[in-house]
């Protein structure tokens, strides 16, 4: 359990610091406070837990942070 949470203050960490995308980021930081709730409430086993939540950590690092969207200018054709 100790270290599904060290995980998700990881990623809380590299959100802050902008390392990773920032929609990818919150929504590995919630999947993984999710596994935390389920493994708290016994319904998810602790290694199976920290597995998945290791491979989402491992999948939102290796996605390269995207820059930020240029504004556009529409036009009416």
């Amino acid at each position: 359990m100790c270290e599904l949470r060290l995980l998700r203050e990881s990623i809380e960490d590299s959100l802050d610091r902008q390392r990773v995308d920032t929609n990818l980021g919150r929504g590995v930081y919630g999947y993984v406070g999710a596994l935390i709730r389920l493994v708290e409430d016994g319904d998810r086993d602790p290694a199976l837990a920290l597995n998945e939540a290791r491979s989402a950590a491992g999948f939102l690092h290796a996605v390269p942070r995207l820059p930020d969207p240029r504004p556009r200018a529409w036009s009416a054709r």
